[in-house]
């Protein structure tokens, strides 16, 4: 006969628990991820565990089926605090656990085989190990993964309680925690011989099985650490309320031992009534005193509300606003850190959150958040304050962009409460953790939202008045720009019609000497004795005439050409030493007639680039010909190159030639140094004009550094010029730089 049998009803009624609770996760249909499929398979091997426990134990059976239980627990055991293991992993969201569940495999696998003695090799292990029962190799091993595995995910869940500081995500880790601890400690008296301590473990497994699920469906935890300073609350009050009336009662008693029998009636109402008089003030005290020291004191949110709406009406600066809020706050909550952000929702619907910090440390400026975020669509539609918990924990929330979620997690506040104006939402007080990582409570949240409500007025009249000294200040900045184009207009204005008198200056001058010569050519004709000296001579100065009006038509034609993005490149792998080389040899005859000291220091080391050789050399040759012009007899100058190096991302960078002429000129003043690029631009007075290529200050038409310039880009490089300022008295000099890429445009970096 089966008979009343408790390990039977012990075992079974905790396999119906667990059929309960997978019912109840069902029903909440609570198995669309890994997570909760993988609980649900911890659950059905429980059951099977605790029903072959109460086949191996019941009592009347076929002897056969009690070993079938055995067995069946056994193996169903050995795989429990694998998946316990990987259930944590998965829970705490950290790598690692599908490596934890190929190791769990193979030491089932291991078990399994040593189990049925395959290869002889329970027997061999049996004996090398001096054990008598045969079982004992098996339970051994058992017992080592199952204390490996257990205490893994102990020891992974405690480091994650250690690791963050967030109070409602350690308090639901606390709870996983001990729901860790139940299990451990009921799975390890399940393995003890004794029975009762074997189903009082069964109990205690199954009540850290139903933490777990109570864990994974219920995203609201009550406060472990409240419940536990409000537990302490409750028994120091009551503590001090029993010594109170122990007190009387040792009165009461010395009264009835000390006084006559006729007044011990009387004592007794003299010593009810100093109770009933101490009672309530001595409860009252004890009461505040707990408060204060266990649970963390209270205020008078009225009182405090009060005092916000009054300071905070006449307050029309944004900065003050949010020191005033945040003041208030820390003072009321005793909050640490804080900021306000600002939201600015743009026509395509993304909304720019913009950090305004109030108190405390806060690195992070500015986020664009998603048209459909579900961050800031629960925020303006619940019009509660918002968790970074509920943020990381919620589904509906967890499906927010992972760059929302991560700016929001670097953030690193604990509260969200919505400024709301009318229907719009404005601002969020953005929170930090209460002093001593206490969870915000149910007041507090009722507090910061009338707060907010009360920021939201004095916050749209802070912004408007933000806003207009932002644009103010945008005017005062527009005007200065205005004015210094005014300023850049006027001398580019002033340098074209100076380019008209030059270039009629300049293009008068070759033909008069044309015009003249060929007179003197022909007077000579008419004499009929013109002598070969005099030939010559008309010849030469023809020739110069012509060659100086070929050089100022190809220049205007060069600046034509880059104007309308027309000039033509023959681009030759070339050292630019090479055509340093040929502008060392055109101007050497000035350098000397100017008695310069002219030095190119050796550019061979240098990678080559891609260019055009004889455009280089006009860019390169109207920047010395500037510098010759420009510095005065017996100055110097000095050319120099250099390679650079420029990451531009992705792991590359680009690999770039830089050339520096530098001279002992009069510089140049700030104003000019990106006007002189400019076509028709030149530096002095007109009237210092000199078609001599060599005279100090001599100036032609104001076209050679614009070309300058436009060769350079067209390379796809870039050229400045630096200097001090013009000084025609101690020659501070100019340095020009011209950056070219080298043929191998992208190197490893």
């Amino acid at each position: 006969m089966l008979g009343f049998q408790t390990p039977v009803i012990v075992f079974g009624g905790t396999a119906i628990v667990y059929l309960v609770i997978i019912l109840l996760t069902l029903r909440k249909r609570r198995f669309g991820s890994w997570l909760n499929g993988l609980f649900f398979l911890y659950l059905v091997i429980s059951i099977v565990w605790v029903t072959g426990k109460a086949m191996g134990v019941t009592e009347g059976l076929v002897p056969l089926v009690p070993l079938y239980g055995i067995l069946i627990a056994r193996n169903a055991f050995a795989i429990l605090p694998i998946l316990l293991a990987v259930l944590t992993f998965l829970f705490f969201e950290r790598k690692g656990a599908q490596n934890a569940g190929v190791l769990g495999a193979i030491c089932v696998l291991v078990i399994a085989i040593v189990d049925s003695n395959l290869f002889n090799l329970q027997n061999l292990l049996q004996a090398s190990l001096r054990l008598r029962a045969p079982g004992q190799v098996v339970f051994g091993l058992v017992f080592l993964e199952w204390a490996g595995f257990t205490g893994g995910a102990l020891v992974l869940a405690v480091m994650d309680y250690v690791r963050i500081q967030r109070p409602l995500h350690r308090n639901r880790i606390l709870y996983w925690v001990t729901a860790t601890l139940l299990i451990g400690l009921g799975e390890g008296l399940t393995m003890l011989p004794d029975a009762w301590l074997t189903q009082v473990g069964a109990v205690v497994r199954m009540s850290g099985v139903g933490l777990i699920a109570y864990v994974m469906l219920t995203y609201y935890l009550p406060s472990v650490r409240a419940a536990t300073r409000r537990f302490i609350s409750l028994g120091l009050i009551t503590l001090v309320t029993a010594g109170l009336f122990l007190g009387s009662f040792v009165v009461l008693q010395w009264a009835i031992a000390s006084l006559p029998s006729g007044y011990v009636v009387v004592g007794a109402v003299i010593v009810s009534v100093l109770v009933s008089i101490v009672f309530q003030p001595v409860r009252s005290a004890a009461a505040r005193l707990v408060d204060r020291f266990v649970i963390g004191g209270s205020y008078d949110p009225a009182h405090a509300l009060r005092e916000y709406s009054a300071a905070i009406t006449s307050i029309l600066d944004l900065d003050t606003l949010v020191t005033m809020s945040m003041g208030t706050i820390s003072e009321t909550l005793e909050v640490r850190r804080g900021a306000l952000l600002l939201t600015t929702e743009h026509d395509d619907g993304h909304v720019d959150v913009r950090v305004i910090p109030g108190m405390g440390e806060v690195s992070i400026r500015s986020a664009e958040f998603d048209p459909h975020s579900p961050v800031l669509s629960h925020l303006q539609q619940a019009r509660q304050p918002l968790s970074q918990y509920e943020i990381d924990v919620l589904p509906e929330l967890r499906l927010a962009p992972l760059s929302e979620r991560a700016w929001l997690e670097q953030l690193n506040m604990e509260l969200y409460v919505p400024i709301r104006h009318q229907t719009l939402l404005v601002g969020i007080l953005a929170l930090g953790s209460k002093a001593g990582d206490a969870p915000y409570t149910v007041q507090d949240h009722d507090v910061l939202s009338t707060l907010a409500d009360q920021t939201a007025v004095a916050l749209q009249n802070a912004r408007l008045v933000s806003d207009l000294k932002k644009l103010n200040a945008e005017m005062v900045v527009l005007n200065e720009e205005l004015k210094h184009m005014n300023r850049r207009l006027e001398k580019l204005d002033a340098a074209k019609t100076h380019f008209i008198q030059i270039a009629s200056h300049e293009l008068r001058t070759p033909l008069t000497q044309v015009r003249g010569y060929a007179d003197i050519m022909a007077d000579a004709v008419k004499s009929e004795r013109p002598t070969p000296a005099q030939v010559a001579q008309i010849s030469q100065g023809i020739s110069r005439a012509t060659i100086r009006l070929e050089e100022i038509i190809s220049a205007m034609l060069d600046v034509s050409e880059i104007d309308t993005e027309a000039l033509s490149l023959y681009r030759t792998p070339l050292s630019l030493m090479s055509v340093m080389r040929m502008v060392t040899e055109t101007h050497q005859n000035a350098i000397k007639q100017r008695k310069q000291t002219f030095t190119v220091e050796s550019m061979d080391d240098l990678p080559n680039v891609q260019g055009d050789s004889q455009r280089l050399f006009q860019a390169f040759s109207n920047i010395v010909g500037n510098c010759i012009k420009f510095t005065p007899d017996g100055g110097s100058i000095r050319i120099s190159g250099r390679r650079l190096t420029e990451p531009s991302g992705d792991g590359v960078s680009t690999e770039y030639v830089q050339v520096l002429i530098a001279d002992t000129g009069i510089g140049i003043d700030l104003d000019d140094r990106e006007l002189i690029f400019e076509k028709f631009y030149r530096v002095g007075s007109p009237d210092l004009h000199s078609t001599g290529s060599v005279k100090f200050k001599g100036a032609g038409p104001g076209l050679g550094l614009a070309i300058v310039r436009g060769i350079i880009q067209a390379h796809g490089g870039k050229v400045w010029v630096e200097s001090t300022g013009h000084d025609e008295i101690n020659f501070p000099g100019s340095i020009f730089h011209v950056l070219l890429p080298a043929t191998t445009k992208v190197v490893e970096s």
